[in-house]
């Protein structure tokens, strides 16, 4: 998906904008700088204030993280920069100084965000459908590739793995004396269905 940018304000023009509304009012940094672990990666905070004059008993306050080290050309040697350039843009809008009509985040931000993403590296959709030991868990993989646009080949693949542990789980249940199953654990999503070979039954519809 594409974003416009230019349908954001910069930073920069939030910080005329304040400077315009308050001109003798400041952008400080509010404690110490933060480091945190979180989803297996580092990240350093910065949280920022924004003071209308030297004595605003109420400033607007705004926080922003980057991971460290960055992942991007965008940040990788500046991430305390970039958290504080984010953090000064949120804690303008906090004070209502600047234009909120293109958005609570910033031109700056969305673009740094969209760089972290594009540095990622792709889902291995299949190797993490494996990994899961029941149906339901497989499935929960499958919905959330075919959400992010994962390829039918690799679907099918989940769909198929999703079958086979839905097969096993219904053999574990079976009455050993007639080979019926006593209580299998239905598909929670309708669109969980599958032809012989694995593949997804198409939106409002059933498998061919």
């Amino acid at each position: 998906m594409s974003v416009d940018l230019d349908s954001y304000n910069t930073v920069a023009e939030r910080i005329v904008e304040f400077l315009e509304k308050y001109p003798t009012g400041s952008l400080q940094r509010v404690g110490e700088l933060q480091f945190v672990s979180y989803a297996g990666a580092d990240w350093v905070i910065y949280t920022a204030a924004a003071y209308r004059t030297p004595d605003d008993l109420r400033p607007g306050y705004g926080t922003a993280w980057e991971r460290v080290p960055g992942t991007t050309n965008f940040t990788k040697g500046s991430e305390i920069q970039n958290a504080e350039t984010s953090a000064w843009g949120r804690a303008i809008i906090a004070i209502g100084a600047a234009d909120t009509r293109k958005g609570i985040a910033s031109s700056d931000e969305v673009k740094l965000a969209i760089a972290r993403q594009e540095a990622l590296p792709p889902r291995e959709w299949v190797k993490e459908a494996e990994k899961k030991s029941t149906a339901d868990e497989v499935l929960s993989v499958w919905r959330e590739a075919k959400t992010k646009g994962a390829v039918v080949a690799v679907l099918d693949q989940i769909a198929a793995l999703g079958l086979q542990r839905r097969q096993m789980e219904e053999a574990a249940t079976a009455n050993p004396a007639t080979g019926e199953v006593i209580d299998p654990a239905a598909p929670t999503d309708p669109n969980w269905n599958v032809t012989a070979i694995g593949t997804p039954a198409p939106e409002g519809g059933d498998a061919a």
